[in-house]
């Protein structure tokens, strides 16, 4: 069930998109370039950020996608810069924050979106910025776990406290004392040191030291450190959720996944930038625009009851009654 309440290659590899694109009978209405960084449409958020401009761009009669794989950092800044005439340049991830703002302030009068940055960057007149309600996505997991522990006792397990950690333990619980007044509440960022959001035995350690401590159901969010955490509760025997934007492997404890949908968020820009006038800055969408959302697993322990409460909350998020900070 889902609630929408949801190294190489010494130069770039450039592959013509599968959606429509302009022949001598039918001229391009608008040309979008997509920019990966360098693990390609092997990133999840790479390949979930060129579906949406696929998705768009079938919605027109006539238009043309440029997909671009760079082989190596470097080549970063060399190939945004490197779509004269065409509509709309998107760096696919967070990797590339640097060079678009570089390129976008190099080249004023063209058009630049950039996906989901970890740290916002500075105001460009001519660059968007794609971001989504992870508060939201995070807020419904903690109300899930508030529904459904019996220990009356749950835990999260986070990255090294950059701003989407803090958002996503903010999130998860005010939903989880949301839901269940007087919960009890553990979590724990990654001590720095180790590899940022690549620390999977102290996700799994971290996550059986809150089972030891009697909570009954581990969020985990931050990369492979939170896929960590996982792993730690199945093998605790607890139940878990994850944080992902795409529903990962279950380890055997999955009750949901917390998701953001990259692809819905680029697809409604896009539309956006193909409908007109151009429009700079932050875009921050989340339930309203179902761009972020719950991903239920198949359980008996997720009655109908339990789907309408979730669906409740949802709603309330979406229209505006209901804050992430309640």
């Amino acid at each position: 069930m889902l609630l929408l309440v949801q190294a190489g290659a010494s130069g770039p590899r450039q592959t013509l998109a599968p959606s429509p694109s302009g022949t001598p009978g039918c001229p391009p209405t608008f040309r979008v370039a997509f920019v990966t960084d360098v693990a390609g449409l092997k990133s999840s958020v790479d390949a979930a950020g060129w579906r949406g401009v696929n998705q768009a761009l079938r919605q027109i009669a006539c238009g043309h996608a440029q997909l671009a794989l760079p082989g190596r950092p470097s080549e970063y800044r060399r190939i945004l810069q490197g779509y004269p005439g065409y509509d709309l340049v998107i760096a696919g991830s967070f990797l590339l924050t640097d060079p678009v703002v570089d390129v976008a302030r190099a080249n004023p009068t063209r058009h630049f979106l950039l996906i989901d940055p970890i740290v916002m960057p500075p105001d460009v007149p001519n660059l968007a910025v794609l971001t989504f309600r992870s508060d939201e996505a995070a807020f419904l997991a903690g109300a899930l776990a508030g529904m459904m522990t019996q220990a009356g006792v749950v835990a999260g397990v986070y990255g090294p406290q950059g701003a989407m950690d803090v958002i996503n333990r903010a999130g998860f619980e005010h939903g989880a004392r949301y839901a269940r007044p007087g919960v009890r509440v553990l979590g724990a960022y990654q001590p720095a040191g180790g590899a940022p959001y690549e620390d999977p035995v102290w996700g799994a350690d971290q996550a059986r030291a809150f089972s030891q401590q009697h909570a009954d159901i581990i969020f985990g969010a931050g990369g492979t450190t939170g896929q960590g955490a996982l792993l730690g509760a199945a093998q605790s025997g607890v139940a878990c959720i994850d944080a992902d934007i795409v529903v990962s492997s279950d380890p055997g404890c999955l009750l949901a996944s917390s998701m953001k949908f990259i692809d819905r968020g680029v697809q409604l820009t896009v539309d956006d930038a193909i409908a007109g006038p151009w429009r700079s800055g932050l875009r921050s969408l989340g339930l309203a625009q179902s761009a972020v959302g719950l991903s239920l697993r198949a359980s008996p322990r997720l009655t109908p009851e339990i789907q309408r409460r979730l669906q409740t909350i949802a709603d309330l998020l979406a229209d505006g009654p209901l804050t992430t900070d309640s």
